[in-house]
């Protein structure tokens, strides 16, 4: 442990450690920018955008820990509103191929209606907020398009059972796809 603690102290001693992190841009120039100054140098976009990356990169080392390197599914990452932040199209892309090259799942949530930034996902599932203010009760209800493929209403005369999920989508990689799972 002596001799490790030597060679550690032995190797900062000159200068430190410098840590840089690669910039995201739209045309993936390598960038090298010191950790330190990334807040003066990169926008919110691209703040966002490398901490999801650093976080897939985290995600799928913990994966390859566990001996799940084969295992594609390193885990999930929901992101409240990133949108709000990182709307650029190259932005939307890079997170986007760092996870699936990873195996990392993004699941993005937002209120904005930026149909630019909308067109980069396979899929996007409308969800409204409705709340009786009357009742004190609040619910989620399902854009008007989605409704045919809900299950249809029982009769009147059944009560209302709260807390069953009434709607469900899966989406299917092409068969194309590289990363196609076989059936």
């Amino acid at each position: 442990m002596s001799l490790l603690l030597r060679g550690t102290h032995a190797a900062l001693r000159p200068g430190g450690v410098s840590v840089e992190i690669l910039k995201p841009d739209a045309v993936l120039r390598a960038e090298r920018v010191p950790v330190g100054q990334m807040g003066d140098v990169f926008s919110g976009g691209q703040l966002l955008t490398a901490a999801i990356a650093l976080y897939c990169t985290m995600a799928a080392l913990r994966s390859n820990d566990r001996g799940r390197d084969k295992h594609r599914h390193a885990g999930t990452l929901f992101l409240d509103n990133p949108i709000g932040r990182a709307n650029a199209t190259y932005l939307l892309e890079l997170q986007r191929a760092v996870a699936d090259a990873l195996g990392v799942q993004l699941l993005y949530t937002t209120g904005l209606f930026d149909t630019t930034a909308l067109a980069e996902f396979p899929l996007v599932i409308r969800l409204r907020n409705d709340a009786d203010l009357r009742a004190g009760l609040k619910y989620i209800s399902v854009e008007e398009h989605l409704r045919p493929g809900l299950p249809q209403q029982r009769g009147a005369e059944s009560e209302a059972i709260h807390g069953e999920i009434t709607a469900t989508r899966v989406y299917r990689k092409p068969a194309d796809s590289p990363e196609a799972p076989a059936h």
